[in-house]
């Protein structure tokens, strides 16, 4: 599987994170990063379709609940796998995202390599979908 032609969405509302998160996984995909829900809606309207969104829950505007169930209601987007990284870690939101189609959950502070993986693991799950 050749990761390098794949495309991440990180939305994120903290510079910081979506700043290190952008700068991490641009050494192995496309990466756009947006910084709140409604910025993530705009460019998919737009036209663009990632292989994979990094989604932050806590954002103003358009928070990452309601973007989840914004797109998983789409019909275009419905099928783009998501992984959560959130520092929500109470169970109820972790079952709520995983009723939504959430591929992944992770809490902050997350490690890097750990992210990672999940994220390759996400995409090569996304490909032998494809394939079968």
């Amino acid at each position: 599987m050749n990761v390098h032609n794949k495309t991440v969405l990180v939305i994120e509302d903290h510079d910081s994170i979506r700043l290190l998160l952008g700068s991490m996984l641009s050494k192995y995909y496309n990466v756009a990063t947006m910084k709140d829900g409604l910025e993530g809606m705009a460019w998919l309207v737009r036209g663009n379709v990632p292989d994979l969104i990094l989604l932050d829950m806590s954002m103003p505007r358009l928070s990452g609940d309601e973007f989840l169930k914004n797109i998983r209601q789409s019909g275009f987007f419905s099928n783009i796998p998501v992984i959560v990284v959130s520092a929500n870690d109470g169970e109820e939101d972790i079952r709520e995202c995983l009723k939504w189609g959430v591929s992944e959950y992770l809490t902050k502070p997350f490690n890097p390599i750990e992210l990672k993986k999940k994220i390759n693991h996400v995409l090569a799950s996304e490909e032998m979908a494809v394939l079968n």
